[in-house]
């Protein structure tokens, strides 16, 4: 799976919307200041493809918007696939070829050749408007597993879009350490990068849902209130393997003044050793981690308290007590480890939000050599930090910007590859005009303009001691005595005296170049001037 093109006629800020990824390239990371539609491309690519799995060969269902897509599929032959949607009415063509029949791709065996294996998303805001998106699907999924006949070898193709949240990580966790032996590297990985070296114990704290208070009136003896399909075969095991189960009615305070009352029921696994024989009835660590993701869709999970041992950290720490940055980590890269296929999609707006500098530099690593992505397999980020686009080529980036209301997607003139932090910053990537903080920016502009009106003859008595001030105050931060060297400062002065672009935040591309120009053309007047 492999998006080439997209073109949105109405959705959002996305007005006459076209982006461009290169052929070439099976990751992407877009940039753009906040409001440039990023965010709304991956709704927009969400809506697309969750409207083409919904359609049936008998019903269809429509997206809001005017759109074309072209993208490469294909596990075994690769084909082209071109979708026009236009008022409820889709012109696909497979190959170049109309397809002559909507009917066959829409069926169950068009959707296997012709649509994504998988969509996933992760998004780090607090909005939920990515998360609403997948509820069609989920509930679609959760209709299918808690019926008593449900057939297991039927999860694969349940529910091709799903979204990532916190609860995965303890799944991801569990599912980690229950098949250690296969997953060697990945436990290798918790333990060099998060410090986590094993799990002691883990309490699942369940919860009577709500679809079960009218059910269990006609079964109040079920243990699991009334729970069944896959969830129940899960509980069924940890029921056995846990010790002593505790059922308790509680006040669970949901606000500062509010409070519901909960019937729940804790379930202990006491050591690795349980957690390993309840795992042992699952055929791989897959299947086990979707197990473990019932009872969350089944809305039975309260909590999941995992007790996990922390290197240079004496005794056991609750999993969820780690930092946001190491369960953000985990939740993404565990995730996609254990769902991952091949021709999928895999959209991750801002994942590196709550990460250090060093997780930051080195995340696109750790979706490579960790998720072990499959070649077929295409992702697509958003971010703002460069430190995650450090290594990139410019093919593999696209700069997301507003110009007079319409938002435009361009790939950029130079490589982040080899630019460092500073570099990018300044560059047309993002635009600003220095990465030295405003105060101490200031304190220049001061000086450049105290400079040209020496360089003009206008300096008084009072502007001749603020200048000496701010060099004295430059000097001391030890960052001004370059700007003494004679030649410098002509080109200061001359910079400060032809440049029209006013003093701003960050700056187009345009901008730049337009300053780099200017820069270029005064630096040879000066050297013309110095070799006469």
């Amino acid at each position: 799976m492999r998006i080439d093109k997209v073109q949105i006629e109405n959705f959002k800020n996305l007005q006459g919307f076209e982006i461009d990824l290169d052929e070439r390239e099976m990751k992407t990371v877009l940039l753009g200041q906040n409001a440039t539609g990023k965010s709304n491309f991956f709704e927009a690519v969400i809506l697309i493809f969750k409207y083409l799995d919904l359609s049936t060969d008998k019903k269809r269902i429509y997206p809001p918007f005017n759109y074309q897509i072209e993208y490469q599929i294909g596990r075994k032959n690769k084909c082209s696939v071109n979708i026009d949607y236009k008022n409820r009415h889709y012109n696909i063509k497979v190959n170049g070829d109309k397809i002559k029949s909507l009917k066959t791709f829409f069926a169950e065996e068009g959707k296997a050749l012709y649509q994504p294996k998988y969509v996933f998303t992760y998004y780090s805001g607090l909005s939920n408007k990515l998360k609403e998106l997948f509820w069609d699907h989920q509930k679609n999924f959760y209709d299918k597993i808690i019926k008593p006949d449900f057939k297991e070898e039927k999860l694969e193709s349940l529910r091709k879009l799903f979204y990532v949240q916190l609860v995965h990580s303890y799944f991801v966790l569990l599912a980690y350490f229950s098949f250690e032996e296969e997953e060697k590297e990945s436990i290798d990985f918790l333990s060099n990068v998060l410090n986590i070296i094993d799990i002691e114990s883990v309490l699942f704290v369940l919860k009577m849902p709500d679809w079960a208070k009218n059910r269990i009136k006609d079964n109040p003896d079920d243990i699991f209130w009334t729970a069944d399909g896959l969830v129940r075969k899960f509980l069924e095991i940890l029921w056995v393997n846990s010790l002593a189960p505790i059922y308790n009615q509680e006040r669970i305070r949901t606000d500062f003044d509010d409070f519901e009352p909960q019937d729940r029921l804790y379930l202990f696994v006491k050591t690795k050793a349980c957690l390993q024989i309840i795992s042992s009835l699952y055929t791989s660590n897959t299947e086990f981690f979707k197990a473990l993701e019932s009872t969350y869709i089944s809305k039975l999970i309260s909590e999941v308290r995992i007790k996990v041992k922390k290197k240079d950290v004496d005794g056991g720490i609750i999993f969820k007590e780690l930092s946001e940055g190491e369960q953000q980590l985990l939740t993404v890269l565990g995730l996609l480890k254990f769902t991952k296929d091949e021709d999928s999609l895999i959209l991750l707006d801002e994942p590196d939000t709550h990460l250090n500098p060093v997780w930051k530099w080195k995340y696109l690593e750790y979706l490579e050599s960790v998720v072990n992505r499959p070649e077929s397999t295409q992702i697509i980020i958003n971010t703002h930090d460069p430190l995650v686009i450090g290594n990139l080529r410019k093919e593999e980036v696209r700069v997301f910007k507003n110009e007079n209301g319409k938002i435009i997607v361009e790939e950029p003139d130079v490589d982040p590859r080899g630019l460092g932090v500073e570099g990018i910053l300044t560059s047309e990537l993002f635009g600003l005009p220095t990465i030295i903080d405003s105060f101490t920016n200031s304190k220049f502009e001061r000086r450049n303009e105290l400079l040209l009106k020496q360089q003009q003859k206008e300096l008084t008595d009072k502007d001749k001691q603020e200048l000496n001030d701010l060099f004295n105050e430059l000097d001391e931060l030890g960052i001004s005595k370059t700007f003494r060297d004679p030649m410098y400062q002509k080109f200061i002065v001359a910079f400060k005296e032809k440049n029209k672009i006013p003093t701003k935040d960050s700056y187009s591309k345009d901008e730049l170049e337009e300053q780099n120009k200017l820069a270029f053309e005064i630096l040879k007047e000066i050297e013309k001037e110095e070799s006469k």
